[in-house]
């Protein structure tokens, strides 16, 4: 009898599994759903403020770019000292050459290299926007460079 049952499971088991190579060619693909497009990645939002609470600026933050947008009460000018001398030599600029160091030694993508735009509005610096920081501690290092660039030429 339990091999009676056993037969009967598999013949059953054998109709259920197995198709014909016929009927395989007659069933329709159903298209594949297009891809959805990719989100772009929602920012991060703060504002940028000085030890006395006033609004330096708006930084907004990806993983892939920093957008710092100054406040319009604060006056930076192209050639003031703190932004020239400090925040794109020796901050940005020294943060790009490294990047440019290592990617001709291949340990990054060149196209991941650090790289950054000033926007102006006449003399006045409107906006900076770095991409590809790639690091927590790159962007923590540019929000405090920034923050003491805009505290200094606040102050005067």
């Amino acid at each position: 009898m339990l091999k009676r049952v056993g037969s009967y499971v598999d013949e059953l088991l054998t109709q259920l599994s197995f198709r014909k190579a016929d009927t395989l060619a007659k069933r329709t693909e159903q298209p594949a759903p297009p891809p959805q497009p990719a989100q772009a990645e929602k920012p991060t939002v703060r504002s940028v403020r000085s030890r006395t609470g006033a609004n330096l600026a708006t930084v907004s933050y990806t993983r892939d770019e920093v957008r710092f947008q100054i406040s319009p009460g604060v006056e930076l000018r192209s050639e003031d000292k703190p932004f020239t001398s400090f925040l794109l030599r020796k901050v940005l600029d020294q943060m790009a050459e490294e990047d440019k160091k290592r990617a001709e030694a291949g340990e990054i993508d060149a196209e991941r290299a650090l790289s950054y735009e000033i926007v102006y509005d006449g003399e006045r610096v409107k906006e900076i926007l770095v991409r590809n920081y790639r690091e927590d501690s790159r962007l923590r290092e540019l929000i405090s460079s920034v923050r003491w660039t805009l505290e200094t030429v606040s102050s005067r």
